[in-house]
């Protein structure tokens, strides 16, 4: 699904979606409130979502979207923010409230359903989120960084510390000397331990805590 008030930007999304022969495209909308309800009615497995739009921006329904309820589970449905670089902040805010991934306008299209698969696939994403992070995240005033994540057996704290550098499943394996079905079971632990929705999250999480170096 594309939200985006632009038509003639929704028209070139749904060009190239329709073009992939793993991708249904199951509507669009040109403003975020619309989205929330559309997304409801059609459970699209991926949202693009611009940041901007009238009656409600796309930082609040990524939230709804992905939080619909204040549901303690993590929504099926992933959505990837298309942004500017003027729109940083925002991409960040976006980030915390349940977004899984941001792509700039300006991207190629094969970047763009590199992204796509991947969210889909709840890997990392290929854009560089912990350089983002870094840039906008406010740390907590915490004594105790490692309470953030006192939940968490050792394997997934170290598990934990690999995707907050923005690794993909097969490179956490790699340095963990496990599997890539081994990462994503303990992803999906950590994110359920730790009240989180995305994988992006635990990006943020990580610097938020100063469990990560800036």
């Amino acid at each position: 699904m594309v939200v985006d008030d632009q038509e003639l930007f929704v028209y070139g999304m749904r060009m190239l979606i329709e073009s992939q022969p793993d991708f249904e495209f199951v509507g669009s909308s040109t403003d975020g409130a619309e989205a929330v309800r559309v997304v409801a009615e059609s459970r699209p497995d991926v949202v693009l979502m611009d940041i901007r739009m009238p009656v409600m921006n796309g930082i609040e329904a990524t939230r709804r979207i992905t939080r619909p309820d204040g549901a303690t589970d993590a929504s099926t449905v992933r959505v990837v923010v298309l942004t500017t670089f003027q729109q940083e902040e925002a991409v960040f805010q976006s980030m915390k409230h349940g977004a899984s991934a941001f792509v700039t306008k300006d991207a190629t299209p094969e970047l763009l359903l590199q992204t796509i698969r991947s969210v889909h696939a709840g890997d990392a994403p290929p854009s560089a989120l912990a350089e983002l992070v870094k840039r906008n995240v406010v740390s907590a005033s915490t004594d105790a960084p490692e309470e953030a994540i006192a939940a968490l057996t050792p394997r997934e704290r170290e598990i934990f510390l690999l995707a907050a550098k923005g690794m993909r499943n097969s490179e956490i394996a790699a340095a963990a000397f496990v599997s890539e079905a081994t990462v994503k079971t303990h992803v999906r632990s950590i994110l359920a331990k730790l009240g989180l929705e995305t994988r992006a999250q635990i990006v943020v999480h990580a610097y938020e805590n100063r469990l990560m170096t800036f």
